[in-house]
């Protein structure tokens, strides 16, 4: 990730700017990384869906995504897609606030993001979401 921001001029973390603990990449911000982890057991833990948090070896969003999917009942699919597409611009949006705004990571208010969003994807039509029961996180 650094090098690419590196090369334009722009703010480059060498670790990763919400744990500081790793190199950052694409994968440790979204699934991998300790924050990621604590970020998705708080919205999975609840829908008793623990058993789905990725781990430290998981090797990619994509793949994880794919596996959990899997597991998931058929009528929760839907609601189970626009949760990972909202949890991962949730992380993506709170890693670009740490790097470009100086924000300190912050995993409540990474998860009040989540669910103030999460709120209007629902008044938007996002009727997945409603199927799957989540409300509030925090």
């Amino acid at each position: 990730m650094g090098p690419g921001l590196q090369k334009r001029g722009l703010p480059h973390p060498d670790h990763c700017p919400l744990c500081d603990q790793e190199q950052e990449t694409v994968q440790h911000i979204l699934t991998a990384g300790v924050f990621a982890r604590q970020f998705w057991f708080a919205i999975l833990q609840s829908l008793n869906l623990v058993a789905l948090v990725p781990n430290r070896r998981t090797t990619s969003l994509m793949d994880w995504w794919k596996k959990s999917w899997r597991k998931i009942s058929k009528q929760c699919k839907k609601g189970f897609n626009s949760l990972v597409i909202l949890g991962a611009w949730i992380l993506w949006k709170h890693r670009n606030a740490c790097v470009f705004e100086g924000s300190a990571p912050n995993l409540q208010l990474a998860l009040q993001s989540f669910s103030d969003e999460l709120h209007l994807w629902k008044a938007a039509g996002a009727k997945g979401l409603r199927v799957l029961g989540i409300g509030q996180v925090v």
